[in-house]
């Protein structure tokens, strides 16, 4: 091993997903190498920030060459920390090039390289129904100060209620239900690691749940040190946290989307209306933009047609944030404004800096949001690619 490395091992026991997972939970920088006794050469991954920013093997680079390790199935693995200087051809997000790869594995549309009988990648995607299943990272005990328990369909938090309770899933599987006039319906299920709660509901008193969340089966929940979270959160500048509730107003409409989707009452649009395309800048000393006034609407598209994601308005931000890995645009969405939408770049530097100084506990609970909206936004997307296309 090279003086720098940090982490080695096989994929045979730790999956390119998961492994991912947890180099973008520590934010690490560095490259990973990756070999195989079926290859002669080796693969080369570059993170920045924990997220893949290139991808190299033989004379090819980019996505599509990330995507094929996920086919080593039972290669070796070795990370090392040190400066990253490459040109960078990766642009999604980590939590994206993860489903994305995983799902590609399971269609068959990544050849496998080595033996039949390596393991299988452990995250799963979806439960049978097709409903996303949702795990986090290792869990920080020195957060947990006591442990509650929940029998198969106890709801642990219901929609519209009042509660500021964060737990950490410590073993067991819950459902997020989404509460509609047509009834419940079912978003995603969250598993080991996963979080129940969220960060932006640290900066008001009292949190309204936006869904319940019910126990399958026996759940076991860590329950999580609020007054030590909620100071060190108080540290954070006012603008750092309105970035973060921002993000979690994308979340929460993700979710209403999917929803509707569900109940087919969402459908891709033809056109934008009077909305207008905004191409970002290049923006100066990697700033994102805050709305001034106006509004914005976050869009993918399907089939030359719009799927609006969320509606944006003063206050909200817009822009790619590498180090929160950030999901939307400028490389997996649109953005459509008003006539009367302004904005002013913000610098990410200072937010880097204080992001960089919370603890693990915090930084896994913030990525948890930028996870559920990266999965919620795709399941989004695959509900309306299996609704039957309207009839001219």
């Amino acid at each position: 091993m090279g003086s720098n490395t940090v982490l080695s091992g096989s994929l045979r026991f730790l999956g390119l997903a998961e492994l991912l997972q947890l180099l973008g939970g520590m934010g690490s920088n560095g490259v990973m190498r990756i070999s195989s006794t079926h290859t002669a050469d080796m693969g080369l991954i570059y993170c920045e920030d924990g997220n893949p920013v290139a991808a190299e093997f033989q004379d090819a680079s980019g996505i599509q060459v990330l995507y094929s390790f996920f086919g080593w199935l039972d290669a070796q693995f070795e990370f090392s920390e040190e400066p990253v200087i490459v040109e960078k051809n990766i642009h999604k997000s980590r939590m994206e090039i993860i489903l994305d790869g995983l799902r590609m594995l399971d269609d068959g549309l990544i050849r496998t390289v080595g033996s039949s009988e390596a393991r299988k990648p452990a995250m799963e995607l979806k439960d049978a129904s097709g409903l996303p299943i949702i795990k986090g990272p290792l869990v920080d005990y020195l957060y947990i100060v006591d442990e509650d328990e929940f029998e198969n369909g106890q709801e642990i938090v219901v929609q519209e209620k009042y509660g500021n309770w964060l737990w950490v899933i410590l073993g067991g599987t819950v459902e997020v239900v989404r509460l509609m006039p047509e009834g419940q319906v079912s978003i995603a299920k969250l598993s080991d690691g996963a979080f129940i709660g969220k960060v932006a509901s640290l900066k008001t008193k009292s949190n309204v749940r936006s869904a319940t969340v019910t126990a399958m089966g026996r759940v076991q929940l860590g329950v999580l040190d609020y007054h030590r979270i909620l100071e060190e959160y108080s540290k954070l500048s006012e603008e750092f946290k309105n970035v973060l509730v921002s993000f979690d107003n994308r979340l929460r409409q993700a979710t209403l989307g999917c929803a509707n989707a569900v109940l087919q009452k969402l459908a891709p649009q033809k056109n934008m209306g009077a909305l207008k395309p905004f191409p970002l800048p290049d923006l100066p000393d990697h700033s994102v933009l805050k709305i001034i006034s106006g509004e914005a609407v976050i869009v993918r598209k399907m089939d030359n047609q719009f799927v609006p994601l969320c509606s944006l308005t003063a206050g909200d931000f817009i822009g790619n944030i590498p180090f929160l890995n950030t999901s939307h645009e400028p490389h997996s969405a649109e953005v459509f404004v008003s006539e009367d939408f302004s904005t002013q770049p913000v610098k990410l530097i200072g937010f880097k800096k204080e992001y960089d100084k919370l603890s693990t506990m915090l930084k896994n609970m913030i990525q948890h949001t930028f996870t559920c909206m990266s999965i919620t936004t795709g399941r989004l997307m695959d509900l309306l690619k299996k609704q039957p296309a309207d009839e001219e």
